[in-house]
């Protein structure tokens, strides 16, 4: 330069004084530390939201197994109360009750049995007439007659089978009386271990967990780990000693506590007060704070190598800090990619599990209920008919075709139609007018052309919210009347659906206020895969749903960076009402 100075930026770092060298140094390594606690902040915090999320998930499939054993007990229950009307054991011809046993359609692994109060009379496992078991030979039998004459039905606990040796088998049995009413004897069917194992390996758990079925003494009816199915897996203790005082209440939660073989485990459970069974879903608790224990092993490292390469950096040139602070980034944003692809797989799996329910109400619950009903029309002109009994058939048949329209709004809802074929507003629209035709709902639909053009995942995504939103009309509203509309405006594609129920608010639970449930989680979450946003307004004049997604001017949703805080969408027609978000 003409006055001979030189700019400060043209000296070399190496050259600087020693004592600011090392306070460059130290700037820079406090600038890589706090860096790094934020990361460490924003992984953890996805990593906690994941373990919660694979802890109700492991709760979902105690309870969903519970459920799934309740339901075969009633649907036992219901078997034999439609044979205790057998004209044949009300006229006490055994043979023909035998007869009618062994053409009574019941699960695999399971079997019939009549009994008096002397023994067993009938055992479909055996030819009639066949030597059969009696009373005395079980040693409970006195506590087992009792409970079926003081209770009218009873479900056992577990016991081997002396007709089907080595088997463990739990037996449901109805009273059957003589005309004066007294106890004439009962009829049994039996679950055995098999069909039970069947019911606890219909649910995925993760590797080197536990499904068990424990009886109201707390003793193992059938367990499952890996591919072994027994009934020797003993009940954690610390669970065993929380149920034993605890009567006859359905409850359900959580417990830590070590199994048998000494591994901490996460015990997710559910106790029936219907059956008095508790099911159990045992998690090794390795497993359940992976995600958390994997993001600190990561941060450690990540902060070792950080502080080095920060550091070297600051010895050599400033501009290398640059560098670091890059790869912190594009590790953070792949953490977060990572966090973004399991929601998508699991919601994958929800689509897939929709698909398998789906498939098995219509192929199979659906045929079994039409069959019922012809089967009723059937056994009806075989009735003597008196004023009393062509009302029973009448209030069963209505019954029966209560049952199937449900099961037939049910299936609609969860079965999904052809998007890609059709677009999502021929889509939506003939969906929203299905439902609202099975459902008895007035419908009112107002759908864009536009919305054709959206990308095929942001309208599946669309097409998932309106379905749920649907789903909980349903179930939970009690509407006459439902709308479903869409626009798009000023950059955003809004959803709104609404309906004319009692509101959210207007719920009264003894357990507090409203929570909302995993099918709302899982609409935010798909929102929230292309920036978007969802909000729920209810009052006591109905429900609003409103789902907001950015857009393009070509129709495509922005990335989740530049994702949009929903505000409320005024409506003057809208009851004041809680706002959920």
């Amino acid at each position: 330069m003409s006055d001979g100075t030189v700019p400060m930026v043209a000296r070399s770092l190496p050259g600087l004084p020693s004592r600011l060298r090392g306070r460059v140094v130290l700037t820079f390594a406090t600038v890589i530390l706090v860096t790094c606690v934020v990361a460490a902040a924003l992984l953890l915090t996805n990593a906690l939201h994941e373990r919660q999320h694979i802890r109700e998930r492991v709760l979902e499939t105690a309870i969903a197994l519970s459920f799934g054993f309740d339901q075969e007990v009633a649907a036992g229950n219901s078997l034999l109360k439609g044979l205790s009307s057998s004209p044949a054991l009300k006229s006490g011809d055994a043979k023909a009750f035998y007869d009618q046993l062994k053409a009574t359609p019941i699960p695999d692994g399971s079997w019939l049995i009549l009994q008096d109060l002397d023994g067993q009379v009938a055992n479909t496992l055996r030819p009639f007439g066949a030597a059969l078991p009696r009373h005395r030979d079980f040693p409970t039998y006195p506590e087992a007659i009792n409970r079926v004459r003081e209770r009218g039905w009873t479900v056992s606990g577990r016991m081997a089978s002396l007709v089907k040796p080595g088997t463990t088998i739990i037996a449901l049995s109805l009273r059957i009386n003589h005309d004066d009413g007294t106890m004439k004897g009962f009829i049994t069917t039996v679950l055995s271990q098999d069909r039970l194992g069947a019911i606890l390996g219909g649910q995925d758990v993760a590797e080197g967990s536990t499904r068990g079925l424990y009886d109201r003494k707390l003793q193992p009816i059938v367990t499952t780990r890996g591919a072994e199915t027994s009934s020797r897996i003993p009940m954690p203790g610390a669970l065993a000693a929380r149920l034993a005082a605890n009567g006859s209440e359905t409850v359900e939660g959580f417990i830590e506590d070590v199994d048998e073989r000494g591994v901490p485990v996460l015990v997710a459970y559910r106790s029936s007060g219907a059956t008095n069974w508790t099911t159990v879903v045992a998690v090794p608790l390795s497993l359940v704070n992976a995600p958390v224990t994997g993001v600190l092993r990561q941060m450690a490292g990540m902060a070792a190598f950080l502080l080095l390469a920060g550091g070297a950096a600051a010895l050599f040139t400033a501009r290398q800090v640059e560098q670091p602070l890059r790869t912190l980034s594009d590790q953070v944003a792949g953490a977060k990619r990572q966090v973004n692809e399991l929601s998508g797989q699991l919601l994958a799996l929800q689509e897939e599990e929709r698909q398998r329910i789906a498939r098995e109400l219509h192929d199979s619950t659906a045929q079994h209920l039409v069959a019922a009903n012809l089967g009723l029309s059937g056994l009806e002109g075989a009735v003597v008919a008196t004023p009393a009994s062509r009302s029973a058939f009448a209030e069963i048949e209505r019954q029966l075709g209560e049952a199937l329209r449900e099961l037939r709004i049910f299936t609609y809802l969860l079965h999904p139609p052809n998007l890609a074929k059709d677009g999502l507003q021929a889509t939506l629209r003939d969906f929203a007018e299905g439902f609202a035709g099975r459902a008895g709902l007035v419908a009112r639909i107002r759908i864009p052309e536009e919305v054709d053009e959206l990308p095929l995942d942001l309208q599946r995504a669309i097409l998932r919210v309106v379905q749920e939103a649907l789903t909980n009309v349903h179930r939970h509203a009690g509407a006459s009347h439902v709308s479903v509309n869409a626009r798009i405006m000023s950059g955003r594609l809004i959803v709104r659906i609404r309906d004319n129920g009692h509101g959210m608010a207007g719920a009264v639970r003894p357990d507090g206020p409203i929570r909302l449930g995993v099918g709302v989680v899982g609409m935010r979450a798909r929102l929230e895969q292309f920036g978007g946003d969802l909000m729920i307004r209810s009052g006591r004049s109905g429900t609003c749903v409103v789902a907001l997604v950015p857009v393009t001017r070509a129709g495509r949703a922005l990335p989740r960076a530049g994702r949009l805080r929903m505000q409320w969408l005024s409506d003057p027609t809208e009851a004041d009402g809680e706002v959920r978000s």
